[in-house]
C-alpha cells in the first residue's frame, strides 16, 4: 500500500504519519521499518530498501520524507510498476503544496491512497482547537476557540503547545476572558511601543519590537491583528475629540474601552493624522488581502507594512 501525504500543515501531516506507523507497528510484530530522504538520498537507494529480503519475509514500512523532490519523483514514477506490486507500505510525505496536476500525486491515486493537509482558519480551525482540547479532557468555549484562532493564526505547533498549557492550566473550561488574559494583555503593551515607534517613524525600532514578539512565540498573524485593533482604537479616539468635542474625563465609558487602553491611546493620537491613520490602515488591507491570497508570508508582510508606512 502507498499513502500520500502533502500540503503545508506540518502538525497534521506530522501527526497523520505518526499514526499510520504505530498502527503498522501495532498490526506487524517486528516490523522492519527503514526512514528515506527524497531530497539528499539517491534513488536506487530507495529501490534497495525496497527489494532487501530476509529469512523471515519480514513486512516492511518505507517512509519517505520530501517525497515531491523532482528526482525522487523521477524515480518512482520510472519503477511505479514494481512499487505497485510490492507487498510493503510506503508512505510519501512532502510537506507543502503539491499541484492537483502533479504527475506523482496522479500516480499515487491509482495504486494507493492520498490525503492533503491545508491550513487551517476560521471554524474549522476552531474545531480542531475544540478537538485538541478533548484529547487532554479538557474543555473550551466556541467563541473562546474562535478568539484563539484568531490571535494565534494556523500555526498548529504552536498552538498545540498553548492548547497544552491551557488544558493543563486548572481551569474547568477555557472562556473567552481566559483566552485575553493569556494572551492579548502580554502583547498589548508592546503593541503600544510599537506603534508609538511609528508615530515617531523610527522604523528599525519598530521593526525590533515586532521581530522580539515573533520570536517569543506570537503569531505574525496576531501581530497584525493587534496592529489593526490599535488603528480601530486611533480612528475612535481621534473621531472622539476632533469631531465629537469629547472630553478625556468621560472618552473611556463613552467609547466603552478600557481606561489604560483609552488613555495610552489618547496620548498616541496626537502624534496622528486622520489621513496618516486611513493610509496606514489601507496599507494594513493591501497586505492583509495578499496574506490571505498567498502572494506573501504574513511575516514579511508586516515588515513590509512598518517599512512603507
Amino acid at each position: 500500500m502507498v499513502i500520500f501525504l502533502y500540503g503545508p500543515d506540518t502538525f497534521r501531516l506530522s501527526r497523520k504519519s505518526q499514526e499510520i506507523i504505530e498502527a503498522c507497528q501495532q498490526k506487524t510484530h517486528n516490523l522492519n521499518f527503514a526512514v528515506f530522504d527524497g531530497a539528499s538520498q539517491n534513488f536506487n537507494d530507495f529501490l534497495t530498501i525496497l527489494r532487501q529480503t530476509s529469512l523471515f519475509e519480514e513486512k516492511k514500512l518505507i517512509v519517505v520524507h520530501r517525497a515531491g523532490e523532482t528526482h525522487f519523483k523521477e524515480g518512482f514514477l520510472k519503477n511505479i510498476s514494481q512499487i505497485q506490486h510490492c507487498s510493503h507500505n510506503i508512505i510519501l510525505c512532502h510537506e507543502g503544496k503539491i499541484l492537483k496536476t502533479d504527475k506523482l500525486l496522479s500516480a499515487v491515486k491509482k495504486i494507493g491512497k492520498t490525503q492533503e493537509f491545508n491550513e487551517l482558519d476560521g471554524i474549522k480551525l476552531a474545531n480542531w482547537i475544540i478537538a485538541e482540547f478533548k484529547h487532554y479532557n479538557s474543555a473550551i468555549e466556541p467563541e473562546a476557540a474562535m478568539l484563539l484562532g484568531r490571535w494565534l493564526g494556523g500555526d498548529l505547533w504552536h498552538l498545540s503547545n498553548e492548547i497544552h498549557k491551557l488544558a493543563f492550566s486548572g481551569q474547568k473550561i477555557i472562556t473567552v476572558e481566559i483566552i485575553n488574559q493569556n494572551f492579548k494583555e502580554k502583547v498589548e503593551l508592546n503593541i503600544f511601543k510599537t506603534i508609538d515607534a511609528i508615530a515617531a517613524k523610527n522604523k528599525p525600532e519598530a521593526l525590533r519590537l515586532i521581530h522580539e514578539h515573533i520570536k517569543q512565540g506570537d503569531h505574525p498573524l496576531y501581530l497584525m491583528a493587534m496592529i489593526a485593533n490599535q488603528l480601530r482604537n486611533l480612528l475612535a479616539v481621534k473621531y472622539f475629540f476632533e469631531v465629537e468635542g469629547g472630553n478625556y474625563s468621560d472618552g473611556s465609558l463613552q467609547l466603552k474601552m478600557n481606561p489604560f487602553v483609552f488613555s495610552k491611546t489618547a496620548q498616541q493620537s496626537r502624534s496622528f493624522t486622520f489621513d496618516r491613520i486611513k493610509d496606514i490602515f489601507k496599507q494594513l488591507v493591501f497586505y492583509d488581502t495578499a496574506v490571505k491570497t498567498g502572494k506573501i508570508e504574513v511575516a514579511a508582510a508586516i515588515d513590509f507594512l512598518i517599512v512603507q508606512i
